[in-house]
């Protein structure tokens, strides 16, 4: 779904384009069982999951996507060299078969011609841990860490994909290394950070966003094709001002001059509990469930996508916690049944129904989750 922009950040003759949202909560949701070592890439190792992820893209795809993303965002060595041996061949066949099975979703929805699909390149060890990252690049080398991008992204565009998405990034180190292992394959890059833009000490500071947005063009400017700038998987409020401080900082001007565009996309679960506990895996049991934010349910957090618009983003969809409901809620805002109105209003609309106390949460239980999508889409998953 695509609408012209009226007048958000001076992009007013760019087109919203939405991305998806959450893969593998959707796939466990759907039968592929949870792993706390492989997390949501057991359904690439084994095939008999396939079809499940194939199902889970052209939800998203029949929901109103025109931009999917592989699923391969948990294919890191720091996770697959301690299950396999042959980790580094698997981490290419698996990231492959990613790729392919998000253009085999694609055709099975005769949408070869709407949907573009984005390879991902995942952070290079853990997700929210840029002080891992850190101690990740020093101690493997530079050469490794452009080696295992350089790998997938290999693998993704002989999988074809129309693009690569660099998410989740830890650091301006780790988005350089992507690009620079990936800029002369051939395919757009599309660049997103952690949207709360954490330091090593875990603390966030989305004002520095300008800052990134500088890089971005200064690496463009040498050859990189970097097609867009994200921010992802962080609350919708970190994302927000991360969006605002490149506009602000007088930068936004400069990526529309340079073709670069605006991204967005944020969590909808509740991780204030998960990031207390340092975001340690080992230590989420104890931080208690994940939760998804009451404010954020349905239109509340189209709500916040509408604003993510107005500040600038012309690429949004959804992380952590999104689903096909919320996608195609977000699309059905994007039609033009109401030429006259604008993103702003359209915004005003669903705020005015929504909350926006960060701190009230609730648990989604599965059963939820389930009964929302059967009813989105029919039948029974």
């Amino acid at each position: 779904m695509a609408m012209p922009m009226t007048s958000c950040a001076g992009v007013s003759d760019s087109q919203v384009q939405v991305m998806d949202g959450s893969m593998g909560r959707l796939c466990m949701l759907k039968g592929i069982p949870e792993d706390d070592k492989l997390w949501s890439a057991r359904g690439l190792v084994e095939e008999q999951f396939h079809e499940i992820i194939i199902e889970a893209h052209m939800e998203y795809i029949q929901a109103g996507s025109v931009m999917i993303t592989t699923n391969n965002y948990a294919v890191q060595p720091n996770y697959y060299r301690r299950v396999f041996d042959d980790w580094q061949a698997r981490i290419a066949s698996d990231t492959e078969t990613a790729a392919r099975l998000a253009v085999e979703a694609r055709r099975r929805c005769h949408a070869e011609g709407s949907v573009r699909i984005l390879g991902s390149l995942p952070p290079i060890c853990e997700s929210h841990r840029p002080d891992l990252t850190a101690l990740f690049i020093e101690e493997e080398g530079e050469a490794a860490c452009l080696w295992y991008y350089r790998t997938i992204g290999e693998a993704l565009r002989r999988g074809g994909v129309d693009a690569l998405l660099a998410e989740t990034m830890n650091s301006w180190d780790e988005a350089r290394l992507a690009i620079e292992a990936t800029k002369d394959l051939g395919l757009p890059l599309l660049i997103s950070m952690e949207g709360a833009l954490r330091d090593e000490a875990m603390k966030p500071h989305p004002h520095l966003a300008g800052d990134i947005a500088e890089k971005v063009l200064r690496a463009k400017s040498q050859g990189a094709p970097i097609e867009a700038l994200g921010f992802n998987c962080a609350p919708p409020e970190a994302i927000l001002m991360a969006l605002q401080a490149v506009e602000s900082s007088g930068v936004g001007e400069h990526l529309r001059q340079a073709g670069i565009k605006l991204a967005a996309y944020a969590n909808c679960n509740d991780r204030k509990a998960v990031h207390d506990a340092g975001f340690d895996v080992l230590k989420f049991v104890a931080a208690g469930p994940i939760r998804v934010r009451e404010d954020l349910k349905g239109t509340g957090y189209v709500g916040w996508c509408h604003r993510f618009m107005a500040a600038g983003a012309t690429y949004c969809g959804g992380c952590c916690g999104c689903t096909p409901v919320e996608i195609r809620q977000l699309a059905e805002t994007l039609t033009e049944e109401e030429p006259h109105a604008s993103l702003s209003e359209n915004a005003a609309k669903l705020l005015s129904t929504s909350r926006n106390d960060a701190s009230v949460s609730t648990t989604a239980s599965e059963s939820e989750l389930r009964g929302s999508i059967q009813t989105l889409f029919g039948r029974v998953i």
